[in-house]
């Protein structure tokens, strides 16, 4: 996954004004969540422990302990942070239109940039609702983070007149998820025995699909 943005003027400010503790805080909250999902998708959900987590961030297992009782909970937390990680820092960005904005999110799924093991997660995630009927209902709603942002922003792409508005928003997300995990599916299983496209390629043929969904040409 890409790095999130720098933070904008206003935001720095909203910070500066916060109350030291409560910065301390989310600050932790995120070091913990960025580790776990870099352990998650390194060892996988089975093998990791809270113990690696916490030798990832720095800090005590206790520290961990105290912000989510299980195992189980700092994994769905990680899937949750991560799920919507890159989709929000982009879909907030007020200088893109709404095609830019997919093209942006489509076109980082091929970065040498990319987050590896954190990317990993969200496949582990998805094995994981597969594999245990307790856990499908937790996972489905960490990833709906992730579709809640989009729907929003084909949402506001119809009231521009920038996508189709006769075209389900449902579908649209759908694609664009779909899109997202299958690219995640296939890094995974590298080496590709039949390469691997260019980003000139891939964006391209992102073009094509962005195109796709825009309102017909009178």
């Amino acid at each position: 996954m890409q790095d999130p943005p720098t933070a904008t003027a206003e935001q720095s400010r909203d910070t500066a004004e916060q109350p030291r503790s409560t910065r301390d805080t989310r600050e932790v909250r995120e070091r913990i969540l960025d580790s776990a999902a870099r352990v998650f998708g390194e060892q996988g959900y089975e093998a990791a422990r809270v113990a690696d987590v916490a030798r990832r961030c720095g800090m005590s297992t206790g520290a961990i302990y105290s912000r989510w009782l299980t195992k189980q909970e700092l994994f769905l937390a990680a899937v949750e942070r991560r799920g919507a990680h890159n989709t929000l820092s982009v879909s907030t960005r007020a200088d893109l239109s709404v095609p830019e904005k997919l093209a942006l999110l489509g076109g980082g799924l091929l970065s040498a940039d990319q987050d590896d093991q954190a990317r990993n997660l969200l496949l582990e995630a998805c094995v994981i609702a597969r594999r245990d009927s307790s856990l499908k209902a937790d996972i489905a709603r960490a990833l709906d983070v992730e579709a809640s942002v989009l729907t929003e922003v084909i949402a506001h792409g119809k009231a521009s007149g920038e996508i189709d508005e006769t075209l389900s928003t449902e579908a649209i997300v759908l694609a664009c998820q779909s899109l997202s995990l299958g690219v995640r599916l296939a890094a995974a299983a590298e080496p590709r025995s039949g390469g691997q496209p260019t980003s000139e390629e891939w964006n391209q043929l992102l073009a094509r699909f962005i195109g796709s969904i825009a309102p017909p040409a009178s």
